[in-house]
């Protein structure tokens, strides 16, 4: 894989991993969402599909990718959200199992830029909750 294309879910197994790095749980709503939003502005991220039911989003993808995750022991799956799992520092290697440094280093750009995403929500979430804040 190291010469070729990375397929969807390495580069959501990247991203995921990278930004879980950096934050407490990720609830596996806000992975589809803003992954969906992202998905017009990076191409890296071409290859997702998403379905929409209502003011849901949801990609097959990203779910097969956040299970891969989940059975390597990268991440955990708790009450509907993702957190760095035990396996977690190891996940390094397992990027580099496939992806060049250059690929490494696009996907990380796009995880800060994931990342920068989820914490704009959970203020903007806070200040619905919190208007005094």
């Amino acid at each position: 894989m190291r010469n070729g294309t990375p397929r969807i879910r390495e580069i959501l197994a990247g991203i995921l991993l990278l930004a879980a790095r950096n934050r407490g749980p990720i609830p596996l709503s806000q992975i589809q969402s803003i992954l969906n939003a992202m998905k017009t502005h990076e191409p890296i991220l071409s290859g997702l599909h998403f379905f929409l039911t209502g003011a849901v989003c949801y990609s097959r993808e990203i779910d097969q990718a956040i299970g891969r995750l989940t059975e390597a022991g990268f991440l955990e799956l708790v009450d509907g959200s993702v957190f760095l799992g035990e396996n977690a520092r190891e996940f390094e290697d397992y990027l580099s199992g496939f992806l060049t440094n250059s690929q490494i280093q696009a996907v990380h750009s796009v995880s800060i830029r994931f990342h920068d995403r989820l914490r704009r929500d959970a203020m903007g979430l806070r200040a619905i909750h919190d208007p005094s804040s």
